[in-house]
């Protein structure tokens, strides 16, 4: 009939209702810079981020105006299609890992409504305009216009909206509710979404097993308190109970009352937290079930406790909400677990923020982790792999650091030593804004016992005497050690740092068949030498029975001290007094290795007495004690914290040796 029917389905879309494929995918970029630019006012606190919000932004809309203009050319393709898909995987990348080079986005954050549309807008615009810079399809093929426009604007104005509220995880949003310890909702002029930051705990010496959880009756209280505290002169006087901490058990009256500085409403808040925390927190007291509600482990039940983070939870109006705590903490007993705690998260937040300092005052004290390495394990799950060998030091290839400004503050369920809000202990203890006062969240006084938390010997006078290993060698002043003993102390450190650099190398020690105990995430690395433990040689840095080394960030190790063992048949009251007070040996009958013949590994932390997990040894309590030949807070015998101090002599408690350690 003269009529062409081999017309295109795009031919006959009406001219009112059609437009060139290329500007409703321009429609799309524009709308997603829209978003952007929406919640550019809910991220002015990070300088950095707020300019890379903008850019983003100007970059969208200004390629999305370059292809109305020219719809048909493919340089404007490829200029929306490049631009957007920068921003999605820029989008994609803060999802799942973080970008650690840029302030507030250090850490993976949870998907909210704004960003969501805002990338899949990108990916629209990627997906239509990548064919056509590609020449895989034709620019002038004609869409509905209309319907495009609609749908875009049916998405993005929502996003919009939500984008000037609480669209991201380190929004400082207004007036959102905050719920308190009641349950019941408080408007604040000011408040925090949740970052995944956590604890640390990697690390074997980060976790000393408080009286109630691992010690029973022994309160010991582990080098961590002692040597993050360096007290200069110890003085003869008495040791004052100070009000705060006090040990705490759940199960008597929550009565924070007396504490100097501490008003009225701190006091309500703080122990209407603890209250709620005690009566709700146990609905997740079983592990096999929390996995369902989103919570994950970071890995370390190595330490003695685990910790669980949830997700989705990072980005919640929830501020100090037992019912949704971004961790859990758990005790780990073998294959058990038991909650004891809590851990709430403040996503970057200035650690002195008021609105955290004013909650519970003087009775609570924030803290931050700005030395953590993290990675992805084989599930593709972050956890911590590594600790940096100084605060927002450099983390080891293959790792972030992250997590740094992200305060926390835990709230037990179960006793401990220093009270309610007490943090962990070495690297898990973190980093307060107390500088060298005594922290709230720790402790190192005694309880009553009179040792003031020197294992016997805080009462001695004596003048503050630096460990330097470059410096001679004087150990004198402290009380009950006798001259012998003294010159005993002092040649064995002389001789360990002469001799043990020859150690240096790991691949030298290697050779000489040390083995690592793969301990390296801890912050030290002990090299073992598992055939000269039960020789015939004895304190002597030609053949030490065990090494231990500080990995660097470069990969690299260095060689901080020796750990001399002695035979796995000794007991400690069989160990001649070398060296008195100065010498305090001790064992470890708490860890589980891998039974390898060649190369065992510290594979798990028990109580003390429990039992192995399956396919797990325990070595024998072989006593051991370090000497340092670099400087240490708690002086050249100093022993590592938590975990990492082992068990002592029954009746004593770790010692940390300030008159001689460095200040």
């Amino acid at each position: 009939m003269g009529t062409d029917t081999s017309t295109t389905a795009a031919s006959r879309v009406s001219s009112s209702d059609a437009t060139n494929v290329l500007v409703p995918a321009a429609i799309a970029s524009a709308g997603a810079g829209l978003i952007h630019a929406a919640a550019i006012g809910v991220h002015t606190e990070h300088i950095g981020l707020t300019r890379l919000f903008i850019a983003a932004a100007v970059a969208q809309v200004a390629v999305a105006v370059l292809a109305f203009v020219r719809p048909s050319a493919r340089t404007s393709a490829a200029a929306l299609a490049g631009v957007n898909l920068v921003v999605l995987a820029a989008w994609i990348t803060t999802r799942l890992t973080g970008i650690a080079w840029i302030d507030g986005l250090q850490r993976a954050e949870a998907a909210g409504l704004a960003d969501t549309v805002a990338a899949l807008l990108a990916l629209v615009a990627v997906a239509v305009a990548t064919p056509v810079a590609l020449g895989r399809l034709r620019a002038t093929t004609r869409v509905p216009l209309t319907g495009a426009a609609l749908l875009v604007a049916v998405l993005a104005v929502p996003a919009m909206v939500a984008a000037t509220n609480h669209d991201h995880d380190h929004d400082h949003g207004e007036d959102h509710a905050h719920g308190d310890a009641a349950g019941h909702a408080h408007a604040h002029d000011t408040t925090h979404s949740h970052a995944a930051t956590v604890d640390g705990h990697v690390n074997d010496d980060d976790h000393a097993h408080d009286d109630a959880h691992a010690h029973d009756d022994d309160h010991a209280h582990g080098d961590a308190h002692a040597a993050g505290h360096a007290h200069g002169d110890i003085q003869d006087v008495g040791i004052v109970e100070p009000s705060w901490p006090r040990p705490w058990n759940p199960d008597g009256p929550i009565d924070f009352s007396d504490v100097p500085g501490v008003t009225p409403e701190q006091q309500e808040r703080a122990e209407q937290l603890v209250a709620d925390t005690l009566e709700i927190l146990p609905q997740f007291a079983d592990v096999t079930t929390i996995g369902e509600l989103g919570f994950r482990s970071i890995g370390d039940a190595n330490t003695g406790f685990e910790h669980f983070i949830n997700i989705a939870y990072i980005g919640d109006d929830h501020f100090l909400d037992p019912r949704y705590p971004e961790s859990l903490v758990y005790e780990v007993d073998g294959e058990e677990r038991t909650l004891v705690s809590a851990m709430f998260i403040a996503s970057n937040t200035p650690i002195d923020d008021p609105e955290l300092v004013d909650f519970g005052g003087p009775l609570m004290e924030w803290h931050v982790h700005d030395n953590l390495c993290w990675g992805l394990n084989d599930d593709g799950v972050p956890v911590v792999k590594a600790v940096t060998d100084n605060h927002g030091g450099v983390c080891p290839p293959g790792t972030v650091l992250a997590g740094g400004d992200n305060p926390m503050v835990h709230v037990w369920i179960a006793p401990h030593d220093c009270g309610p809000f007490a943090a962990l202990e070495g690297h898990g203890a973190g980093q307060a804004a107390t500088g060298t006062q005594q922290r709230a969240d720790q402790c190192t006084h005694d309880h009553g016992d009179g040792h003031g938390g020197h294992g016997g010997h805080g009462d001695a006078v004596v003048p503050p005497r630096p460990y330097d290993p470059e410096l001679p060698i004087d150990l004198g002043g402290v009380e009950g050690v006798s001259l012998q003993q003294q010159a005993f102390a002092e040649n064995l450190v002389a001789r360990t740092i002469h001799y043990l650099p020859q150690w240096e190398d790991p691949a030298v020690a290697e050779a000489a068949g040390f083995r690592s105990i793969g301990d390296g995430g801890t912050g030290h690395e002990h090299y073992i030498q598992w055939d000269w433990i039960d020789d015939d040689v004895w304190l002597d840095p030609n053949y030490p029975e065990s090494l231990v080394y500080e990995p660097q960030p470069d990969g690299s190790k260095t060689l901080v001290s020796a750990m001399y063992m002695l035979p796995g048949d000794t007991s400690l009251d069989e160990i001649p007094d070398w060296g008195g007070p100065l010498m305090q040996w001790h064992i470890h009958d708490d860890l589980c290795f891998t039974p390898d013949a060649d190369t065992p590994t510290v594979a798990a932390v028990i109580p003390l007495g429990g039992q192995c997990p399956p396919n797990l040894v325990k070595m024998d309590p072989a006593p051991m004690i370090h000497v340092w030949i670099r400087p240490h807070e708690c002086g050249p015998f100093a022993a590592l914290d938590g975990v990492g101090a082992g068990q002592v002599a029954e009746g004593d408690e770790h010692f940390c040796n300030h008159a001689h350690g460095a200040h």
